[in-house]
């Protein structure tokens, strides 16, 4: 074989493997780098000191959930975030979350949220700013009564049911929110507003169980960055035919070439100045309307939501369709011709042999079942990174089946608030026994971790 063949032979050899090995190399250091977070990253969440506060609702609340959007817009601004290489990979700092719960403990209704200890005043005072007569009282964790594992409550002649709830379609469609369920002012008082509290419906649901039934809901919540915005702005500048105007192609990287490396025109050259696209009227006025209600949801801050709930009897009253139907009923209550709320079935604590993969049926219950009790007493978020959620994998359910969905302060305050005094159910709810004065004034809001 002639010399020259060798070598180039010779030099494809090198060549690929040189492109093998720093492919090689690139994979080994993804895989180190999500390792390596996984274990900062479990540090870091361990080391979070949690309180539970109950709230103990005043007998008169007159004010809306307006007043609860306000308090998660407030909740918004103690958002935090690695803001450096030494804060993701040494520190291993992820964004905090709290846990706003309703629970029915045999129809008694309590209201509780979770929140990180360090935040605790701040979470006190801005509840208080907004519900000055409210009553928060920090408690031990309920949910440490619960048993650990499914086979606990077998033993008890009890079974557990539970599921996830997200959003029916993309995070930037918004669901029906608290303004929609004012009615006009009442004629014999215009200085009030008849309010059709939009929580009345779950409560009224929670609060017609059986003594020896119990329900909780859990609404996991951390504030997001404006990132999540950028889908849906691209969708209503689409249909409303905004879309930027883009230099073009080839031009346009010769352009920022010569501008970056070997001169700088004042303006773009107008050899290649693209034609402004013709805009594109909305099909119809509720297409118009439609991409107002978008625009607004998108104008509000933003947080990664988890909705879950736990459903605990006696196997003599057990009942699935109960907790399946009646609970999601009550939350599409929200729904409207934009978006809605479906259950997870991936995720639901129960399958059948027809659904894929058909075989060990039993066996992916009951470890669905273990998975959502484990998450739901540790409020835990489904697992972002790769490597941790096959870590924290059974080999009869991957840990990749939970899917968190984006909800506004509206749209929160919503589906999570202060009943008012409408609701008809209110006997049901635990409420402060008397009228509570607000919180005295220099109230320290801030407290070292």
């Amino acid at each position: 074989m002639p010399d020259f063949l060798i070598s180039y032979q010779s030099l494809i050899v090198s060549v690929v493997i040189t492109v093998v090995l720093l492919a090689l190399a690139i994979a080994l250091f993804k895989i180190f780098e999500q390792v390596w977070l996984f274990y900062k990253q479990s540090l870091y969440k361990k080391a979070i000191k949690w309180t539970v506060l109950e709230l103990r609702i005043p007998r008169e609340v007159l004010k809306t959930p307006k007043a609860m959007e306000q308090f998660f817009i407030n909740l918004h601004s103690l958002k935090n975030e690695p803001g450096n290489f030494l804060e993701k990979y040494t520190d291993g700092e992820v964004t905090l979350w709290w846990s706003l719960e309703i629970a029915s403990l045999g129809g008694k209704i309590h209201f509780y949220i979770r929140t990180p200890k360090k935040h605790r005043k701040m979470f006190e005072a801005g509840m208080h700013a907004q519900y000055p007569n409210i009553e928060i009282i920090e408690t031990e964790d309920y949910l440490n009564k619960l048993p650990s594992s499914t086979k606990e409550f077998y033993e008890s002649n009890e079974n557990i049911f539970g599921s996830e709830f997200n959003l029916g379609k993309k995070d930037f469609y918004p669901i029906i929110t608290y303004d929609h369920f004012f009615n006009q002012p009442a004629k014999l008082d215009d200085q009030k507003q008849v309010i059709v509290d939009p929580l009345s419906a779950l409560i009224e649901v929670l609060a017609g169980i059986h003594k020896e039934e119990n329900v909780f809901i859990q609404i996991l919540i951390a504030p997001l960055n404006d990132d999540w915005k950028n889908e849906g702005r691209d969708f209503v500048n689409k249909k409303l035919g905004k879309e930027e105007k883009k230099k073009g192609g080839f031009n346009q990287i010769i352009y920022e070439w010569t501008k970056n490396f070997l001169w700088a025109p004042t303006e773009y050259p107008v050899w290649s100045e693209p034609k402004e696209p013709a805009k594109k009227e909305p099909a119809n006025i509720s297409d118009y309307e439609a991409m107002k209600e978008i625009e607004n949801k998108l104008s509000k801050h933003g947080f990664e939501s988890l909705i879950r709930f736990l459903y605990i009897a006696p196997n003599s009253i057990y009942s699935t369709n109960f907790a399946r139907k009646g609970i999601l009923g009550a939350f599409n209550q929200y729904a409207s011709s934009l978006n809605f709320f479906k259950n997870n079935p991936l995720v639901e604590t129960r399958t059948r042999w027809i659904y894929s993969p058909h075989v060990f049926v039993k066996q992916r219950v009951e470890a669905r079942k273990q998975r959502l009790l484990y998450n739901f007493k540790n409020r835990l978020f489904p697992e972002k990174l790769s490597f941790g959620k096959f870590m924290t994998s059974h080999i009869f359910d991957f840990n990749n089946k939970s899917k968190t969905s984006v909800f506004v302060t509206s749209e929160l305050a919503t589906i999570y608030h202060i009943p008012a005094e409408q609701v008809l159910t209110s006997p049901h709810i635990e409420r402060a026994e008397s009228k509570k004065m607000g919180p005295p004034a220099g109230l320290p809001i801030f407290e070292e971790e």
